[in-house]
């Protein structure tokens, strides 16, 4: 039996030649980024960015506070109760030169001030932003790490969402809603629901209590909007950045591109790409959702629209991340098309309804979509984006899923918007048309408390202008990972994207 002196020894001379080594295999810039503040709390982030030539295989920093505390975490297996030790989940360890994954934590003050702590990792090449506090040494953070490694891992999300950032937006009294792991601003002019205020979506206060531990109604002030806070404030300028992805800000114009249209539809059927045999080997497929969009376990589950219980998850809905530009999911035609990301740039014209105000309104508006199924009647160029009330299409496993008559779900092939358009006729406005869609996402959605479904549903008639078919311009391009992390599906270890148009 080993000594503990020796076991010690040898321990600490490990990591020592660990230290050492690791320094000549740093590969990224580790960021601390403060997403939201509020009173006695905030929100923040650590981004690694690649920013080498190679591809990173797996990940794991440290970082330590003086006074603040992590109280919940997701999109990385965080432990440690101060230092904090983060590492990936398996299908977010890979990043590619020139991209970046992100993870976010929710942070109390402790009675202290916010801290901006030095990010440290066999990965970094340089720690973030320096905490208010005296930085700790990466080879104290690191040891530290690594033995407090073996402690109850801080409370995280157990299934992969989108971090989707409300970090523009306002919020009531200092506070936010955590809805399922992710975070979004509560609504000032509604209680119950989801709402669109300042070009994003909030969440009424009586929904967001709504849902079981640990999720609900996080930062300063009580679930009374009255009993807010009037001292919080929100971080300052300087120190706000959106967890949104690096990809979105290095999203360009397309330059030549291709040429193509986007069509809409929700089927609520299993997608293509949930099952094993359809997305490339060295990848996962996505999850699946039962009729209460819990995700399923059983990757082989027969589709709803085959006479199984394997939904569509909720999570696809499209979202804005800011005015001009947004992240949604897409069926394209076939082909190995499972977890390609595309950006679509639109023109200002329809495929095919000349004059559309909705198309007119969108041009120079941006999407990235990422490609979870395939439609048999999709052609090439074609981007049927999955917008709830889009209209069912060819299967229809909606009216047993949400319990409705097929005449609430709009046309087959148009959804809500068509049904405006024929009870409007061809040359209203395009107000008069967003407004009558809208009606129908609150009546069908809303009052059935379907309500991720109704945001997605509402941004079709605010973000999107109720555009009908309009055309694009589109290029393959790398994958956000809020994209990735809500649907599971993680190719960029395949690399090989394709300039050629599908």
């Amino acid at each position: 039996m080993r000594s503990a002196t020796s076991f010690l020894t040898s321990v600490s001379l490990g990591l020592f030649s660990w230290l050492v080594s690791s320094a000549s295999f740093a590969q990224a810039s580790c960021e601390y980024i403060i997403a939201n503040e509020w009173n006695d709390g905030y929100t923040a982030s650590i981004r690694v960015t690649n920013t080498q030539t190679s591809a990173i295989q797996g990940w794991q920093v440290s970082w330590q506070y003086q006074s603040n505390r992590v109280t919940n975490s997701w999109n990385a297996q965080v432990s440690g109760t101060n230092p904090y030790s983060a590492s990936d989940m398996g299908w977010n360890g890979t990043i590619q030169p020139g991209q970046s994954v992100e993870f976010g934590f929710q942070v109390s003050k402790n009675g202290g001030s916010t801290e901006r702590p030095a990010v440290t990792g066999s990965v970094c090449s340089g720690g973030g932003t320096a905490s208010s506090a005296s930085p700790v040494s990466s080879a104290s953070s690191v040891a530290s790490s690594s033995v407090a490694s073996s402690t109850a891992p801080v409370s995280s999300s157990s299934t992969p969402i989108s971090s989707r950032s409300s970090s523009s937006a306002p919020t009531q009294g200092g506070s936010q809603c955590n809805w399922y792991g992710t975070l979004y601003p509560l609504c000032a002019n509604q209680t119950s629901g989801w709402g669109w205020e300042q070009n994003r979506s909030c969440i009424g206060r009586d929904t967001c209590s709504s849902q079981p531990a640990p999720y609900g109604i996080v930062g300063g002030g009580s679930s009374s909007p009255a009993s807010s806070s009037p001292s919080s404030q929100p971080a300052s300028s300087s120190s706000v950045a959106s967890s949104v992805s690096s990809a979105s800000s290095s999203i360009g114009p397309i330059t030549g591109g291709c040429s193509g249209y986007a069509t809409r539809f929700w089927d609520c059927c299993k997608p293509h790409c949930g099952w094993s045999g359809n997305v490339p080997s060295g990848m996962e497929p996505m999850k699946s959702c039962g009729p209460n969009n819990q995700v399923l376990s059983d990757l082989d589950a027969t589709s709803s629209c085959e006479g199984g219980n394997a939904h569509t998850c909720y999570g696809l809905a499209p979202f804005a991340v800011n005015n001009t530009l947004s992240y949604g999911y897409a069926a394209t035609s076939s082909g190995d098309v499972c977890g390609r990301c595309y950006q679509l740039e639109f023109t200002g014209q329809s495929y095919n309804a000349p004059g559309d105000p909705g198309s007119a309104a969108l041009a120079g508006k941006t999407m990235i979509v990422q490609a979870i199924n395939v439609g048999y009647d999709v052609g090439g160029g074609q981007f049927d984006i999955m917008v709830p009330g889009g209209g069912v299409g060819a299967f229809n496993g909606c009216a047993n899923q949400w319990g409705v008559s097929n005449s609430e779900l709009g046309a087959q092939y148009g959804g809500f918007l068509s049904a405006c358009k024929s009870e409007l006729g061809y040359n209203a406005t395009r107000e008069q048309y967003k407004s009558c869609v809208t009606s129908r996402c609150d009546s069908v959605f809303g009052s059935r408390g379907l309500t991720e479904l109704q945001a997605g549903c509402r941004w079709y008639a605010d973000w999107f202008e109720a555009a009908d078919n309009p055309s694009l311009r589109y290029r393959e391009v790398s994958c956000p990972a809020e994209l990735i992390n809500a649907s599971g599906m993680n190719r960029s270890n395949l690399g090989g994207i394709s300039n050629s148009c599908n």
